[in-house]
């Protein structure tokens, strides 16, 4: 086993990233699981790539940001997260346009503070209420997947509950997600 990938999972308050990760890591996340608001937390999961090596990845779970409109001072990522990662997985809640508001600038300063090196970053919107209108969900959707193809940035809509399906808008496709499957998209999508 070689580095240790470092990843960086950030976004809103109430996004759903912790369930994002206990569901792709341990698979113990459904319809009744009680998700406390994270301060800050580290998961390390042992991945079999595609190579067929063992990659170890620890990612960094965030504290969620405040929405524009609650943000008076102008909260941001905290700074020792910005210069050590590898990459970046930017999530937003599907049926919260306020929650993709957020990556914008955060996003930026991402970009401004990275120390020159070469990282990845990821955008997952995360579908937390199935019954949703779909018409917002599609507004929201297709004005994530235009600022994703702006900033070159790889875009994806997973769904946690039972299990997490993610659709690929760009080929229309549904399959599950595994924690392979997020780092090949990473590593296919530097920046």
């Amino acid at each position: 086993m070689g580095k240790t990938t470092k990843v960086v999972v950030c976004g809103m308050k109430g996004v759903g990233k912790t369930a994002l990760l206990e569901q792709l890591i341990y698979g113990n996340v459904n319809a009744k699981t009680e998700i406390h608001p994270t301060i800050e937390d580290i998961y390390v999961a042992n991945i079999e790539t595609d190579r067929g090596t063992k990659e170890k990845v620890r990612f960094y779970d965030t504290a969620g940001l405040e929405s524009p409109q609650n943000n008076a001072n102008n909260q941001q990522l905290p700074r020792h997260y910005l210069g050590f990662a590898d990459g970046y997985v930017l999530v937003y809640d599907t049926a919260k346009p306020e929650s993709l508001d957020v990556l914008f600038p955060l996003k930026k300063d991402i970009d401004r503070n990275k120390d020159k090196k070469e990282i990845t970053m990821i955008v997952i919107g995360n579908r937390t209420k199935a019954e949703e209108e779909s018409h917002s969900l599609e507004n929201i959707a297709s004005k994530a997947a235009n600022w994703c193809t702006r900033e070159k940035l790889k875009h994806y809509e997973v769904m946690c509950g039972i299990e997490i399906t993610v659709t690929d808008r760009k080929k229309n496709e549904l399959k599950m997600v595994k924690i392979p499957v997020l780092m090949a998209a990473m590593r296919a999508n530097p920046l």
